[in-house]
């Protein structure tokens, strides 16, 4: 399922049209057709607005719904594998922070990888 698909479902499962939510975000409902026509990727700051206004994570609401295949998965760095088992000892509202400031850097990294392909597939 593409960006547009899951911003329109999730749109849709609250039951407002493109210009409500395009009021909710701030933003002219021409853009919010755009992104789920997948003509136009919203800006980091939407997105993440996006994700706070349908209660989603920025991971989910970006990329394909992988979780499966997170369950299954095994961190191969052990460095960092220490690292999130420490973190997680952590008091709640530590987490809550070091979790944004992941889903930023996380969301910035798979960005520079979409513009690469769309860089990639303008140049053929």
């Amino acid at each position: 399922m593409t960006l547009g698909e899951r911003i329109k479902r999730l749109r849709q499962e609250r039951n407002w049209s493109q210009a409500q939510l395009a009021q909710r975000l701030d933003i002219h409902q021409k853009q919010v057709s755009g992104y789920e026509r997948h003509v136009h990727v919203p800006s980091v700051e939407v997105l993440i607005r996006l994700a706070e206004l349908l209660d989603v994570s920025l991971d989910y609401l970006a990329f394909d719904d992988r979780e499966e295949a997170r369950n299954t998965s095994q961190i191969a760095d052990l460095d960092l594998l220490r690292k999130m088992e420490a973190v997680d000892k952590l008091p709640e509202a530590d987490k809550v922070t070091i979790k944004a400031v992941l889903d930023s850097f996380i969301l910035k990294s798979r960005f520079q990888q979409l513009a690469h392909v769309d860089e990639a597939v303008t140049a053929r």
